[in-house]
């Protein structure tokens, strides 16, 4: 299983991508990898929530209530990975925030799914 973050021979931290995201996610052979994937993506929202300033960055990711279980929305962002390959390289964190925004678009936000996905690039 690798791990969120690699030091590079250089000495520099590597973000996880978002192929090796997917890989660790499609994992089904035993329950390790589907609870890293589970809590890597829990961690980058809940990180999007502590972190976004409301007056500053309308939000851009509203989550329905009753909530899906984070296995599945985990299982919808393999299956969005494998259409939107384009994402494969970019950081994991990222590219799930992209994903986020265009599964549970907020409503009523100049950050609908095509906009959110444009302010988030780094």
């Amino acid at each position: 299983m690798s791990a969120g973050v690699a030091i590079a021979a250089t000495g520099t931290p590597v973000a996880i991508s978002t192929l090796e995201l997917a890989g660790v996610c499609s994992d089904q052979s035993n329950p390790s990898p589907q609870v890293y994937c589970d809590i890597y993506g829990q961690g980058v929202y809940d990180s999007y929530l502590v972190t976004r300033h409301p007056k500053r960055a309308p939000e851009f990711i509203c989550v329905v209530q009753p909530a899906p279980s984070r296995r599945e929305v985990m299982s919808q962002f393999i299956d969005w990975v494998k259409v939107n390959s384009v994402y494969n390289s970019a950081p994991a964190a990222d590219t799930l925030l992209r994903f986020l925004a265009v599964r549970f678009p907020c409503d009523s936000s100049s950050m609908s799914p095509g906009n959110a996905a444009t302010k988030i690039i780094r």
